[in-house]
């Protein structure tokens, strides 16, 4: 069974930097496992790893899409497990790298129902869809996936409804890791980091957003047509509060605090969600010698 590596944890909590070390001790190299990283030109509010950033390790999965475009965990699963099986085949240990948690979990799983369609569901959701109204279903998602829920505007029925459709034809509230085994021998560390030491480096974060261009970043792609404010891409956080400012109803301090305070809860979300693996090593990303150790002993079997 082929080994694979993943660094997760919430945002800001020093990933990508661990990750970089890891690829250069072990010989490994990266797959970002990031729904945002996937999008070009979107690179300040994504946190985009650059080039320097990378110290000559190779990354897979970034600048994958147009921000106009949409993409789905089917499509990244797909593409991941490739890089994977390029870089086992190299001799190489793949390395996962992020905190979007339907991602790992379509690295970590099979995802065959991914691409299955019962219309009979679909319709019958349609048909609540129109008795209920969005909000009511987007409630329901929230209360089985709480990740996937926060990425979708209730006024994006359309993925509503197949974010639904998945949950239902995948076992209805039971999570996806109940469903099968790991197709991988993986070793998950978790980074884990104290609650006020992750919410001030969220906040040091958002404001190099800001200072590095955040601002122009996203009129540059909605004002030459790379995308609008319905995309897939402008739905994440750090993008999506910018419109009440661009309308004139907030100010461009309220869209820093709303982007900090969204932030925070998004990290709370991600780390619930690691938290179901109960084979996840959980390290603080200051511990590097611990995590080194535990790489090391994961690779020795």
């Amino acid at each position: 069974m082929k080994k694979i590596l993943i660094i997760a944890g919430p945002t800001a909590s020093g990933k990508s930097d661990i990750a970089v070390d890891l690829a250069l001790d072990f010989g490994g190299e990266i797959i970002s496992c990031d729904s945002m990283q996937i999008y070009k030109y979107l690179d300040i509010g994504t946190a985009k790893v650059t080039e320097d950033d990378k110290r000559g390790v190779r990354h897979y999965m970034i600048d994958v899409v147009g921000p106009g475009e949409d993409y789905s965990v089917w499509e990244y699963s797909n593409a991941a497990k490739a890089a994977i099986d390029d870089i086992t085949a190299r001799g190489k240990l793949p390395i996962i790298v992020g905190g979007t948690g339907l991602y790992i979990e379509s690295v970590i799983y099979p995802l065959n129902f991914a691409v299955n369609k019962d219309e009979t569901v679909r319709a019958r959701l349609v048909k609540e869809l129109k008795e209920y109204g969005a909000e009511a279903l987007h409630e329901r998602l929230t209360k089985v996936d709480p990740e996937d829920a926060a990425k979708i505007h209730p006024n994006n029925t359309k993925r509503l409804i197949r974010a639904l459709e998945i949950i239902e034809l995948s076992g209805g509230v039971k999570p996806k890791s109940e469903l099968s085994e790991p197709q991988y021998d993986v070793c998950l560390i978790a980074l884990d980091v104290e609650r006020e030491k992750l919410y001030d480096r969220i906040d040091k974060r958002v404001e190099r957003m800001f200072d590095k261009g955040l601002e122009k970043e996203i009129k540059y792609a909605l004002e030459n047509g790379l995308c609008d404010r319905n995309s897939q891409s402008m739905q994440a956080i750090g993008y999506k509060e910018f419109f009440d400012y661009f309308d004139g109803k907030i100010t461009l301090d309220e869209v820093k605090t709303l982007i900090k305070t969204n932030t925070r809860h998004y990290a709370k979300r991600q780390i619930s969600w690691l938290k179901r693996y109960k084979f996840a090593r959980w390290i603080n990303p200051g511990d590097r010698n611990k995590i080194k150790e535990t790489v090391t002993r994961f690779l020795r079997g």
